[in-house]
């Protein structure tokens, strides 16, 4: 399945829930996400792919859940980030981790950060935090198309839009932040 998103920095988030609230965008989570990374050696990172294992820690009660994920090569395609996304859910991560270090993976990222998610209609929302940095926002649709009618009727078109990776913008906007390390 392909994952089409954008990423928007300098967003105002208190207006934008609000936004989401009055268009009746249905709130999914709120929480801790821990990210682990895998890779053998460099492997995966050199072939712009991505295996990974989050931990979302469920707050207000909002579920917990384990889930793991591959992403292929990403494409710029009508000004969004396209991957190749495989995803589930696994019952005991550690058990699941114990399997992945005994196929010669290691942990190459161990990071948390907040979120908070919505679906409004086929458009999702997550809101992400990271410790020392600003606020960003993930839009997540069907299409480019409704990614940009998203931005519209949420008011972001005038906020500044990345279709980088999380870690690349780190790189480029907070370079002196360890961002595979990064721990609340």
């Amino acid at each position: 399945m392909a994952e089409i998103e954008i990423k928007v920095l300098g967003v105002d988030i208190e207006r934008l829930k609000e936004r989401l609230e009055t268009l009746g965008a249905q709130f999914l989570f709120q929480g801790k996400v821990k990210c682990l990374h895998f890779d053998q050696g460099s492997f995966l990172k050199d072939a712009r792919k991505l295996f990974r294992l989050r931990r979302w820690e469920g707050e207000n009660d909002f579920p917990s859940k384990f889930e793991i994920c591959y992403k292929g090569p990403k494409q710029i395609i009508d000004g969004c980030k396209v991957r190749e996304e495989i995803e589930t859910t696994v019952e005991n991560a550690q058990q699941f981790e114990g399997i992945v270090r005994g196929l010669g993976f290691v942990v190459t990222m161990d990071n948390d950060k907040r979120r908070e998610s919505y679906q409004w209609g086929e458009i999702h929302v997550d809101i992400d935090a990271y410790p020392g940095v600003p606020v960003y926002i993930e839009i997540e649709g069907p299409n480019p198309a409704a990614i940009d009618k998203a931005l519209r009727e949420l008011n972001l078109t005038e906020y500044e839009r990345s279709t980088e990776s999380a870690d690349e913008l780190f790189e480029r906007l907070w370079p002196d932040i360890d961002f595979a390390h990064l721990k609340f």
